[in-house]
């Protein structure tokens, strides 16, 4: 049997419903499987990213079938083969989630992100959004990141990164497991 190979997709168009099956289907019909994928409106645009896996001739296929992936779904993609999830990991690491709220101000998911950086972490997954308050409408900020902790690195040492974040950012941090 042949070696598995991993794609990346990353793809953005004009929301609309339909396209996570579109892509999928495209993906499925030339031999490739879904291993992990992320999608999110912003906006009226609609990203999606994937990880693809399959033989290497279906890999080799799906490359030179992006223009015809665009048109089937109608969004832009970019896709460049990468390694298996296994073999990006560099080190030990525990899983955190680092999450962060605040009234809304510039800059704060560059403070969370900086101090994450500085530490040495890998963040693995980051959503934000800006929602309004419940009674008071005012816009608060909401930060959620799953980040990677090598085993080289002490979590009370990041703990403290963060929680020099809050102060100068007014915010309120927390790191748990996980």
């Amino acid at each position: 049997m042949a070696e598995e190979r991993f794609l990346v997709l990353s793809g953005l168009g004009p929301d609309r419903p339909g396209m996570v099956a579109a892509t999928t289907r495209f993906l499925t019909e030339r031999g490739l499987n879904v291993e992990d994928s992320r999608a999110a409106v912003l906006g009226g645009e609609f990203g999606l990213m994937v990880l693809a896996s399959g033989p290497p001739e279906a890999v080799r296929g799906l490359l030179d079938a992006r223009e015809a992936l665009d048109a089937a779904t109608g969004m832009t993609y970019v896709l460049r083969e990468t390694v298996s999830p296994e073999a990006h990991r560099r080190e030990r690491a525990l899983p955190y989630r680092v999450e962060a709220n605040a009234m809304d101000h510039e800059g704060i998911a560059h403070a969370v992100t900086d101090a994450l950086y500085r530490s040495g972490i890998n963040i693995v997954s980051l959503e934000t959004a800006v929602r309004n308050a419940p009674i008071t409408g005012t816009e608060v900020f909401s930060l959620v990141a799953h980040v990677d902790i090598p085993d080289s690195v002490s979590p009370a040492t990041v703990r403290e990164a963060l929680n020099a974040v809050a102060r100068d950012q007014n915010l309120d941090i927390e790191m748990r497991a996980g």
